[in-house]
């Protein structure tokens, strides 16, 4: 399965008073990785939602594995694990430079029109995601 890696650094207005990143904010950062992996799928958000459909955040999980500070390196590791007519499931890893998992977690989504009305995904759209998590990258 197709893992789309983005590099970030923490920045100091996602700390705490401990200099501890602020546990919000890997749910900030599942979104940056969850955009950057639908652009490397040839699919930007921006085009998507052009072409009428929108991805609604259902639900969202984040188990906490060790903490992060202010000026730290991360990857955020984002894979796409569920892809139906209806809607899609991310999964994420954020790991330092050491490759230790600091975070995990999953965002569920629906697809829907530009009203927010649930509706069945194009399968242009299926098809670009579906041949982008199944191949092999190279």
């Amino acid at each position: 399965m197709r893992v789309v890696e983005t590099s970030l650094r923490v920045r100091y207005s996602e700390t705490d008073g401990m200099g501890i990143a602020y546990h919000g904010n890997y749910i900030v950062w599942f979104e940056i990785g969850r955009t950057e992996y639908c652009r490397a799928a040839g699919l930007p958000y921006r085009a998507m939602e052009d072409s009428g459909v929108r991805i609604l955040v259902t639900a969202v999980e984040c188990k906490y594995r060790r903490s992060v500070r202010y000026d730290d390196a991360v990857r955020v590791r984002s894979r796409l694990t569920e892809l139906a007519p209806r809607g899609l499931t991310f999964t994420y890893e954020i790991v330092d430079a050491q490759q230790r998992l600091l975070a995990e977690g999953a965002t569920r989504h629906l697809f829907a029109d530009a009203e927010g009305r649930p509706r069945r995904a194009p399968e242009e759209i299926l098809s670009l995601l579906e041949g982008f998590r199944s191949a092999v990258a190279g």
